[in-house]
């Protein structure tokens, strides 16, 4: 076995830990822009819509993971709540209430990692497929964990444009951020 596929101790709350890094990372983004952006910034129109779309991502995860009858995350039968892309007080709201479902899902021995689900999602062109396919809630957790990534490499562009920095990592996949490492430590030494 190749140290990249070796098992991780405790990687389920390990998983759950780094989404909740994650979703501190946009309370500290909320936070930089209420504090720092140019006047002509608006939330509503550049960042809000990211971070609903992440939030609802994640609730669909959570509902599915609450709810007893049934093991399928639909990421497409979403709210798209316009206040929480509208006032940045509600996003906080609602991602630090994800961040404390997530603590008390860390702890639940029944989540593990290989725990069974099934994750539907509209495909075509048009969406005039609904494909439903087997999943884990380890591959879920490391989906949304990805998804809000990317989404956070947009937001980067928007608080730039802003006049805000939100640090070279944010935005960037793990394996970019060790990769650039790497890299800079192999030109530092060669």
């Amino acid at each position: 076995m190749s140290q990249a596929t070796l098992p991780i101790p405790n990687a389920t709350a390990q998983l759950w830990a780094y989404n909740r890094g994650l979703l501190a990372q946009g309370l500290e983004a909320i936070r930089l822009l209420q504090a720092n952006a140019c006047p002509e910034f608006r939330y509503a129109q550049a960042v809000g819509p990211h971070l609903r779309h992440i939030i609802e991502h994640y609730q669909a995860l959570l509902k599915t993971l609450a709810t007893q009858d049934t093991d399928c995350v639909d990421y497409d039968a979403r709210r798209r709540a316009l206040d929480v892309q509208s006032d940045p007080a509600i996003t906080r709201q609602r991602i630090e209430s994800l961040m404390d479902a997530m603590e008390q899902c860390a702890t639940d021995p029944e989540l593990s990692l290989t725990l069974p689900l099934t994750t539907r999602l509209q495909a075509g062109a048009e969406g005039e497929m609904a494909v439903v396919v087997a999943t884990t809630l380890g591959r879920e957790l490391l989906f949304v964990a990805s998804h809000t990534t990317h989404h956070y490499a947009l937001l980067a562009h928007y608080c730039q444009a802003a006049g805000v920095s939100l640090g070279s990592d944010f935005g960037k996949a793990p394996a970019t951020v060790a990769f650039e490492r790497r890299a800079a430590a192999q030109q530092q030494a060669g």
